[in-house]
């Protein structure tokens, strides 16, 4: 909907214009006029030639579609690609990728399934974008599986004159995609502000979300007058909230095969340079890694390759046994610290080690709920001392087999988990998450620890 204002005397009143609304069927034509008697035959044409208006697919098999900055809508009147009311639309693009949006703002795409290909969904602005940014895009309720070789859903900001900002990833479900060394959902490069709320990313064989920076995905190009050539190449400003991630491991990845066995190194959720993002209200479980902060690259490079502002609170992080249930820190002891981050108020249960600390200094873990597993805080021990310093008290443990591994500044550990925690719930005030997964949350959780036994 839009609204213009009409004359009406010496005032205006305020009108409510509807959408336009264009059908597309398989059935239709390039001769077609949109109504749903007459549709158009093809998606990409029929957004690029109605701007703002509500797109309508109608069911069936398609192959590719591409859009580009013509079809973009305004902010008061986005374009809305959707499939029709009760229709399945299974976008099946026979390789490369199903859904392409290039430089497009004020867009909605919704309801597609999308299956094969290398890329399920990929968005990219360019440099041929300009200085304005791109704001205003929501994938919503899309599915996406069957992915061989690269990601599930991306956002690739290149454009390093304006960022990607309003970025929506909302009830999309990423599953069955064999990645390489890519991501089942990521955003990498100049993305100012972004959501990625209530997705269920599962059974993909590397990282589940990721939100990536210094990469050089939109680096400076060229003679950058005295500025950093990273300073706008990092995912910032975004919330990653109420997402269902399990079965992330890159088991089986000839990608992270080296000397006989395969590298246990899939996030569940993984900021890699990003900052200022908040990760909550999370249920992740059955990965290699539940939830890491970090970046790969070392501080000696660029003084911007460093981690900040990221608030971790609030998550259920069960069963992770690759490496770690929560991990921060640079892996290594020249990479980038993770520095100045929340860790608090989260549950963590039967993870191998709860709690990997690596290259990083002055963050805070407070407040969270241990549950069993073997290892309650592990140090990366080819990181210096000086660079594991960081605010560790106020959390509580039960049940470690290693109970050496929890020292008393931690916070108390108790001998049976049942003391402490009904399930996920705490019993102790002001402890562990205050989110708790729900029925339909934990059936998915009993059942796949069922089936791992």
């Amino acid at each position: 909907m839009k609204t213009e204002n009409i004359g009406r005397g010496s005032g205006t009143a305020e009108r409510t214009v509807p959408a336009k609304t264009v059908h597309v069927s398989l059935r239709g034509c390039a001769a077609g006029d949109g109504s749903e008697a007459d549709p158009f035959g093809d998606v990409s044409k029929a957004a690029a030639s109605n701007p703002g208006a509500r797109i309508l697919v109608h069911g069936g098999v398609w192959g590719k579609i591409s859009l580009g900055p013509e079809a973009s809508g305004t902010a008061d009147c986005p374009t809305v690609i959707r499939a029709a009311d009760g229709e399945h639309v299974l976008i099946c693009p026979d390789g490369g990728v199903g859904i392409r949006m290039r430089n497009v703002h004020h867009l909605v795409l919704e309801g597609f399934e999308v299956e094969g290909g290398t890329h399920g969904i990929r968005y990219e602005s360019t440099r041929e974008a300009g200085d304005i940014p791109l704001g205003g895009i929501t994938i919503r309720a899309c599915k996406v599986h069957g992915i061989r070789g690269v990601h599930g859903i991306c956002v690739y900001a290149r454009n390093d004159l304006a960022p990607v900002t309003d970025l929506t990833v909302e009830g999309c479900e990423v599953y069955d995609c064999e990645c390489g060394s890519s991501e089942s959902l990521v955003l990498n490069g100049n993305i100012d502000g972004f959501r990625i709320v209530s997705n269920v990313i599962h059974d993909n064989n590397n990282i589940g979300i990721d939100m990536i920076g210094f990469e050089g995905t939109a680096r400076h190009p060229g003679n950058t007058d005295g500025r950093n050539p990273y300073e706008v190449d990092f995912v910032r400003h975004g919330v990653c909230r109420n997402n269902l991630v399990w079965g992330i491991s890159t088991e089986g990845n000839m990608a992270y095969y080296d000397d006989g066995h395969f590298g246990a190194c899939a996030d569940g959720i993984y900021v890699d340079g990003g900052q200022d993002i908040e990760i909550a209200e999370n249920f992740v479980f059955d990965c290699d890694i539940g939830i890491e902060v970090a970046t790969e690259h070392s501080p000696d490079d660029n003084a911007l390759f460093r981690v900040s502002g990221v608030r971790v609170h609030d998550n259920v992080i069960a069963d992770c046994r690759g490496f770690a249930g929560l991990c921060f820190g640079g892996y290594a002891r020249h990479l980038g610290y993770t520095e100045g981050c929340g860790f608090d108020h989260n549950t963590l249960s039967n993870n191998d080690t709860h709690i990997a600390v690596q290259r990083s200094r002055d963050n805070r873990v407070r407040a969270n709920l241990i549950l069993g597993g073997d290892c309650g805080v592990a140090f990366n021990e080819s990181c210096r001392a000086e660079d594991l310093v960081n605010q560790i008290a106020s959390n509580a443990a039960a049940g470690i087999r290693d109970g050496e591994s929890w020292r008393a500044e931690y916070g108390p550990l108790y001998g049976n988990p049942h003391e402490i925690a009904d399930g996920f719930r705490s019993l102790l005030p002001d402890v562990g998450s205050r989110r708790i997964p729900g029925p339909a949350w934990t059936a998915i959780y009993h059942e796949r620890m069922k089936r791992n036994t």
